[in-house]
């Protein structure tokens, strides 16, 4: 399970703003089984994308 600011990289594409790959940090848990978090996407520098609830399948842990 993911914590509250642990940097993840989108494992999918999620959507046309979020391509696999897009980095971003956990916010927020909102759920368990199945697990949810409130994650925000940032680019490459730094400026947020979007901040979207995805699960455990859309997400990889980069570094907590």
């Amino acid at each position: 399970m993911l914590k509250e600011y642990d940097v993840v990289r989108a494992k999918n594409d999620i959507n046309p703003l979020i391509p696999k790959g897009t980095k971003g940090a956990v916010m927020l848990i909102l759920h368990e089984n199945p697990n949810k978090y409130e994650v925000e996407f940032v680019d490459e520098n730094g400026d947020t994308l979007e901040l979207l609830t995805v699960g455990d399948d859309d997400l990889e842990l980069v570094e907590n």
